[in-house]
């Protein structure tokens, strides 16, 4: 009887502790996609289509955003909307933040939503 009772209180414990890392490792994924990327959506003619979401990169105090090239074949055309999150925008307000596609690169301050023509080169 006892031992039956250890063994079902072990198996608890574990999935428990089970449950605790699944749930920190969420954490830490919503609080990455938060503060370390950004959604960038394309103009088709009508309204900005989602593209997908986009690395913030850090280097010298400027933050840099690079447009890849499998982004830009999926784009209708040159003119893109970037949202940072709210969070993002408020700790940066007014900073730097350099889009690159390919060699081509423009200069934005952070905003709550970013419009930009870039050609990619």
């Amino acid at each position: 009887m006892k031992i039956g009772l250890l063994t079902e209180q072990m198996v608890w414990m574990r999935a428990v502790g089970g449950l605790a890392i699944l749930a920190g490792i969420l954490l830490v994924t919503l609080y990455f996609m938060r503060y370390h990327t950004l959604k960038l959506y394309n103009w088709d003619g009508k309204r900005y289509c989602f593209l997908g979401r986009l690395l913030l990169r850090k280097r010298n105090d400027i933050y840099v955003v690079k447009i890849r090239e499998q982004i830009w074949d999926i784009s209708y055309t040159t003119r893109y909307l970037l949202v940072p999150s709210r969070q993002f925008v408020q700790t940066n307000r007014n900073r730097s933040l350099l889009l690159q596609a390919g060699q081509a690169k423009e200069w934005l301050s952070v905003d709550a939503g970013m419009r930009q023509d870039i050609y990619y080169r």
